[in-house]
């Protein structure tokens, strides 16, 4: 099994949400350097990109969330196994598992190793894999305006589609779309709020939906 053949000695964890660079979030109080596995459990966020190096294998529990608007790569010799969630802008991999949502920015890109062990696979019943839309996450330089606000991407595509206003700080979310599309609404979990039919000019009424 994947998992058990990477879990070894020398395991750092993290603590609280935080930072990936601050040394608080983890269990040995310093950023980890090639341990043999990272374990996280909370929210953490990347301010620069990440580099995972062998023997290195990045485990995200079903409790823990990767975000940033950066690029996470693992080497040869390294890995990833993802139970939570993984928001970023690009992953390079060589090896890696996903059991639950990765959601990427710009793409996902596997690179092979001369030792041949590269793989990448996303495993049912509730692993998903996505390249744009782009991440929402809880960082400033990502697509996430915070507080009362909601954050909104124009899409241009054949319906001409426009929202407005973005962000979203009064009712109702006004869509115009020069063709008609069913469209479904979700939170940043993907858990279902509503869905219905574009046509023309649609007005929502957001204002019992929680920021």
């Amino acid at each position: 099994m994947f998992v058990s053949c990477y879990m070894k000695a020398l395991t750092v964890r993290s603590v609280i949400s935080g930072d990936w660079e601050n040394p608080s979030t983890w269990s040995t109080h310093q950023v980890p350097s090639n341990p043999d596995s990272v374990i996280v459990s909370h929210y953490i966020t990347l301010n620069q990109n990440l580099t995972i190096s062998s023997p290195t294998v990045l485990f995200i529990n079903s409790s823990g969330t990767i975000c940033g608007n950066y690029l996470l790569e693992t080497l040869c010799g390294a890995g990833f196994v993802n139970y939570g969630y993984m928001y970023l802008n690009q992953i390079k991999t060589r090896l890696g598992a996903n059991y639950n949502e990765i959601q990427c920015k710009s793409s996902i890109m596997l690179s092979g190793c001369s030792s041949g062990s590269s793989s990448f696979n996303s495993y049912p019943p509730n692993g998903r894999v996505e390249v744009w839309p782009p991440v929402f996450c809880k960082t400033p330089d990502t697509n996430w305006e915070g507080g009362t606000f909601t954050g909104l991407m124009e899409l241009q595509n054949t319906l001409g589609l426009s929202i407005y206003p973005n962000p979203l700080t009064t009712d109702p979310l006004t869509i115009l779309a020069t063709g008609k599309a069913d469209f479904k609404l979700t939170d940043v979990a993907g858990n279902f709020i509503l869905s219905g039919v574009l046509n023309d000019k649609t007005d929502l009424n957001l204002s019992t939906v929680p920021n």
